[in-house]
């Protein structure tokens, strides 16, 4: 109890929104490399560290779920961050990358919650006690009264713009509706709803985020915790609300970038999609779950029209490497498993000369 009083009066004043003041500069290569993954407990060990240190990463995004701490009260998570920030893989993987975190539902609350969860501002400022020391200096916090974690960033490669935008899908969400079989089973199984009054992102939040995509770029990097693209798996997803996951879809097809990638966790495996719509640009969304808690237990893959193979159900982590080619700007992604060894990719091999170019 004395360690958290300690704690939370170093942050009690912590704002919730974070924002770059300027774009980060990256070093003048020929290729710039973001790692990124979720679902990381606590209480297991974690090798997938060493493969990820080995890759060197210029930035490190954590998806969500850094911690498994379903509590109520908020204050109960605090051992959990305690026991997963004292890894000494931390410090190693500092030594090579810049890290940037949004949550998901057990970091923020309990399985599956949102704006329901009643303890959502004390759980806010216990996650931001941990991770902001890990965060890049020049992110600073914004305003007091503004609630949830969602920010952009900006990082400058070769002349180009590359923007990552985190969304909160935690603090404003509405309630999820359950399916009839879940009343059956018990499982956590949802359908979407036909309440256009209920939100994922709340008013403000949608706000921010149309502004933050009229802002041009050359990249764009957009992250969520929870997956955009599929409908068809049971589990949490943007779908779930379909009224806010087609405005979401429009909204990314109208950015005012020249090429975006979604990056989403939370499933426990590693998925790839891509949504074409006709002469509208493709969305792309690379799916890493999880970095040391697979459950091959589980059914958790579902087929979807727009998934491109088969999903990969052990430790993953995810590599999006853009890099300078010809005096033009490309990227591709891959799904990379414990051993370091590519079981994924976007594009495949075979249509690498078609690889996504931002100058296109």
């Amino acid at each position: 109890m004395i360690k958290f009083s300690n704690r939370f009066s170093l942050f009690v004043g912590m704002l919730s929104v974070l924002f770059l003041v300027g774009p980060l500069v990256a070093k003048e290569k020929d290729n710039l490399t973001i790692g990124f993954g979720s679902c990381l407990h606590q209480d297991k060990e974690n090798p997938i560290f060493k493969t990820i240190l080995e890759k060197k990463f210029d930035y490190l995004i954590f998806l969500g779920d850094i911690v498994y701490a379903d509590h109520l009260s908020a204050k109960d998570k605090i051992p959990a961050y305690d026991k997963q920030f004292k890894r000494p893989e931390w410090k190693s993987l500092r030594q090579h990358s810049q890290f940037l975190f949004t949550w998901d539902d057990h970091d923020y609350g309990i399985n599956d919650s949102g704006a329901e969860y009643p303890d959502r501002e004390l759980s806010q400022s216990i996650f931001l006690s941990y991770v902001k020391p890990l965060l890049p200096k020049n992110i600073q916090l914004g305003t007091k009264n503004k609630k949830g974690i969602f920010y952009s960033y900006w990082i400058s490669f070769h002349g180009k713009k590359i923007h990552v935008v985190v969304p909160d899908t935690r603090y404003f969400r509405s309630p999820l509706q359950r399916s009839y079989l879940s009343y059956l089973t018990g499982k956590s199984h949802y359908r979407p709803s036909s309440d256009t009054s209920r939100s994922l992102l709340g008013e403000e939040q949608w706000n921010w985020l149309e502004k933050e995509l009229a802002m041009a770029s050359d990249l764009l990097v957009f992250v969520s915790s929870i997956q955009v693209i599929p409908i068809e798996q049971p589990f949490e997803k943007w779908n779930n609300f379909p009224h806010e996951r087609e405005k979401l879809i429009q909204t990314l097809q109208k950015a005012n970038t020249k090429d975006l990638v979604i990056l989403s966790g939370d499933r426990h495996i590693a998925e790839i999609h891509e949504l074409k719509t006709g002469s509208e640009r493709t969305l792309v969304e690379i799916t890493s779950s999880s970095f040391n808690l697979p459950l091959p237990f589980l059914q958790l893959e579902y087929e979807s029209e727009w998934k491109l193979g088969k999903s990969y159900q052990k430790e993953n982590f995810g590599s999006l490497e853009i890099f300078w080619k010809q005096n033009s700007l490309y990227w591709k992604s891959s799904i990379v498993d414990l051993k370091g060894n590519v079981v994924m990719e976007y594009p495949l091999p075979s249509e690498e000369t078609n690889l996504p170019n931002v100058e296109k």
